[in-house]
């Protein structure tokens, strides 16, 4: 990555939609893209803890691209989450299908519209916002209306996880989410932002006008949305929160870099006491920040949808079937029975409770406001100490500053997760 990521960046400035497939396939032949899959079907079996250390790896070299390869495993993180066993099947089946033939199998999520953002994340803010999408009931599915904005991944995706509402005046109380193919008629994408950083990234809008979704790809039926939509957002947040940590720690790195590279008059930069109290300053709540986020990868495996692959009967099943049945079509036939689909569900249920939920909501707000915070003083700290002569484009450091800014934004702003943490942590011991 990192003797490209300049290029990348670049050409992702003069053309959005430009996307580096070489640098996809490499990692897509080491099997990140399919990283938590356990290796019995086809993929690493990765914990959180694993996951997050590529997380932070690939990010402290570029967000973006860390982005490109690690956000496909959304796909089967949105089915576990779900956790219909035929679900889960058909997800690890196309997912390790798709990464066996070389092929990209992109996911996206998407919640943003032209007049609602984090609103579509918090149960309070959902009362007063004015949806732009809406779904209809209609003769063998459903119908799908409106348009999403912003959308990670969005005019590269092949499947869209998408959180619509059947009555905008109710948002709430008829949030519904949907498993969308991005080749149903009456898709498609419209403007691929132009953006400021992690430009490598494509984030895109997307267009539903009459798109009919069958009876099975309705993940979660009116008013339980909201509550799909806060499982997934209690795990994917304190990833950006890791994300935000290999950020700044990539920033720096190139600031440590440059300043011991910089002579002024008989001495280095880096030799001056003021840069060195601030890069101990950084370091302090880089290894701050670090234990908190992988604090948090651990409890993801011992008390979230991680545990399920460690849990009986599923880890009995890994152990004693062979591959090709546990991939096969007589298995994922029998994942549809209606009967087997509700244990699988009733058996995650209680293994990550509503309690758990909102516990991991609390702890992932957390963990991404720090990270991210951090990323962002990071940038700021390492322009500090290369001045305008280490932001010219060559030392790569002006990239950090362009590409943290997002990650105070996206999966909620940071305001937002600070209200969930005050709600989840202080709300009930003062009430």
């Amino acid at each position: 990555m990192l003797p490209k990521v300049l290029e990348i960046d670049a050409k992702c400035a003069k053309d959005p939609r430009y996307f580096d497939w070489e640098l996809w396939k490499k990692a897509n032949d080491i099997k990140l893209t399919i990283s938590p899959i356990p290796e019995k079907m086809g993929g690493l079996g990765w914990s959180a803890l694993a996951n997050a250390v590529l997380v932070e790896e690939l990010a402290s070299v570029c967000l973006a691209t860390a982005s490109n390869i690690t956000f496909n495993t959304f796909g089967l993180l949105g089915a576990m989450v779900e956790c219909r066993p035929g679900i889960v099947l058909k997800v690890i089946r196309e997912m390790v299908d798709a990464q066996k033939k070389g092929k990209p199998l992109f996911w996206s999520w998407a919640i943003t519209e032209p007049s609602a953002g984090t609103d579509m994340e918090e149960g309070r803010a959902m009362a007063t916002m004015h949806p732009s999408t809406h779904a209809e009931k209609v003769p063998g599915g459903f119908k799908i209306n409106g348009t999403k904005c912003f959308i990670t991944n969005g005019s590269l995706a092949h499947y869209v996880i998408a959180n619509i509402p059947f009555d905008t005046s109710a948002p709430r109380e008829s949030m519904a989410t949907f498993l969308i193919p991005t080749d149903a008629n009456g898709f498609s994408v419209g403007a691929v932002e132009r953006k400021c950083g992690q430009k490598a990234s494509q984030t895109a809008e997307i267009i539903f006008k009459d798109v009919l979704v069958p009876e099975e790809n309705l993940w979660e039926p009116p008013g339980r949305g909201l509550r799909h939509t806060r499982e997934i957002l209690s795990i994917t947040r304190g990833f950006i929160g890791v994300a935000g940590l290999g950020l700044a720690r990539g920033a720096l790195e190139k600031a440590i870099g440059f300043a011991g590279r910089k002579k002024i008059r008989d001495h280095r930069l880096i030799d001056e006491e003021w840069v060195q109290f601030i890069i101990a300053d950084l370091l302090k709540d880089i290894m701050t920040v670090r234990h908190a986020c992988y604090n948090f990868a651990i409890a993801l495996d011992a008390c979230h949808v991680w545990r399920m692959f460690d849990a009986f009967p599923v880890k009995a099943g890994l152990n004693i079937l062979p591959r090709n049945l546990l991939l096969g079509n007589s298995l994922a036939e029998l994942a549809q029975n209606k009967f087997i689909e509700n244990i699988g569900t009733a058996f995650k249920n209680k293994l990550v409770t509503d309690k758990t939920v909102e516990t991991f909501v609390k702890h992932g707000s957390a963990v991404k406001v720090a990270g991210t915070d951090l990323a962002v003083k990071a940038a700021n700290s390492a322009a500090d100490i290369v001045g305008l002569e280490g932001m010219s484009r060559e030392h790569g450091i002006e990239k950090y500053f362009r590409d943290a800014k997002i990650t105070q934004i996206y999966e909620g702003t940071n305001q937002a997760n600070r209200m969930d943490v005050f709600e989840n942590a202080i709300r009930p011991l003062i009430s």
